[in-house]
């Protein structure tokens, strides 16, 4: 097969992918939005996990379609085997906490971390937000190192097909970087840590619970922006006070150097564990 073929091969599977999911989300989208809109209760937390359930649930029905009427493969190739999941979930639970963890330290033995006084706190609010923030989660996951990554990698190698989808994710989180470049590097270092994970692991536990502890935590529990949006559920723990190079300004911690190397060190500490 020419290399032509091989790309086209590619890109209408994938296309193919976006295309559905678009059309079967979009009257969730439409008819939640318009009827949220008319109550008043957009801001909501259980509109954000309204929005994310739906997400979730049609990516999932699109995933199972292309798997068993495109590829001839069963569902669960996609990276949703039963072996070693409860294993690889708490390790990327464990990395992800731990790269946030570094990022705070490191952030205040430089005296860019002030404790912010907490007005009030809901622990339903948060559990609406981690639903939430789980949800949507498994969707870039299903989407980007799921189908996007699998379609590549058995027709361009591991390697190409990390790095298409390190690209992929980078581009998606692009709206909020507004072309600045050290954030797109560090979402493209992201992807590369997320790509690997799965590689390793051959499956999908890993980057979920990888990239669900890293947001959850950055967004939900200390209130810190995450990836330009304003993911909080009105409370803050911390406060960043310092040079945007590293701390990340109005994009958050991935956008400072301080992410740069939580990424650099969780990716080292991965490729530690798994590359034998």
């Amino acid at each position: 097969m020419n290399m032509a073929k091989l790309i086209w091969d590619v890109i209408w599977r994938i296309g193919a992918f976006v295309i559905l999911w678009g059309v079967l989300s979009a009257p969730f989208v439409v008819l939640g939005a318009h009827r949220f809109e008319r109550a008043g209760t957009m801001s909501s937390p259980q509109v954000r996990l309204y929005f994310e359930l739906a997400g979730v649930v049609t990516i999932l029905v699109v995933a199972w379609a292309m798997l068993h009427f495109i590829d001839r493969r069963p569902f669960v190739t996609l990276g949703f085997t039963l072996d070693h999941a409860l294993r690889d979930s708490l390790i990327g639970l464990f990395v992800g906490t731990g790269m946030i963890l570094l990022s705070i330290i490191l952030l205040r033995w430089a005296g860019w971390v002030q404790p912010h006084t907490i007005s009030h706190f809901s622990w339903s609010v948060l559990a609406f937000a981690s639903l939430a923030m789980l949800f949507n989660t498994i969707s870039q996951e299903i989407l980007v190192r799921g189908y996007f990554l699998q379609t590549i990698q058995p027709r361009g190698g591991a390697l190409i097909a990390v790095i298409s989808s390190a690209a992929l994710f980078s581009l998606l989180h692009a709206g909020g970087t507004r072309g600045a470049l050290l954030p797109s590097f560090n979402l493209f270092a992201a992807g590369l840590l997320l790509g690997y994970a799965y590689i390793a692991t051959g499956n999908l536990w890993m980057p979920i619970a990888l990239h669900f502890a890293w947001n959850f935590l950055q967004g939900p529990v200390l209130g810190l922006t995450v990836s330009g949006q304003s993911l909080d559920c009105g409370w803050r723990i911390f406060h960043l006070e310092g040079p945007g190079i590293f701390t990340g300004g109005t994009f958050g911690l991935e956008g400072g150097l301080v992410a740069t190397i939580t990424t650099m060190v969780g990716l080292l500490a991965l490729y530690g564990l798994y590359h034998r």
